[in-house]
């Protein structure tokens, strides 16, 4: 699996068209092959701040949205930002979940 991340800080004055042109890119990359999700995140503190967070099963399959034309434009966003983004790719050989957890909450005692 990738987890690919990348944080975009935007100018102020270009929020409202950055935002308007990422909500369109949102559902296309969701139902692209081997999209495991794909979500849009504004960070707490700062309005102005945000973070796309992308899985794939494969890294062919992340290799393939990348080649789009759709992550093309993506790119082309940078145009808007404040400052550059922080892009960070992960492969993840092993996913856990709540059990994980708990059984090292149980381990502790």
């Amino acid at each position: 699996m990738i987890i690919g991340t990348l944080r975009m800080t935007v100018r102020p004055e270009e929020r409202d068209g950055f935002l308007k042109a990422i909500r369109g890119m949102l559902e296309p990359a969701r139902v692209e092959p081997g999209c495991m999700s794909f979500n849009f995140y504004q960070d707490i503190k700062d309005q102005n701040t945000f973070t796309l967070v992308e899985e794939w099963e494969t890294e062919a399959d992340f290799h393939a949205h990348i080649r789009k034309d759709s992550y093309k434009k993506l790119l082309l966003l940078t145009d808007l930002l404040s400052e550059p983004p922080e892009i960070k790719i992960n492969t993840v050989s092993q996913r856990a979940g709540l059990e994980y957890v708990e059984d090292i909450l149980l381990k502790s005692r």
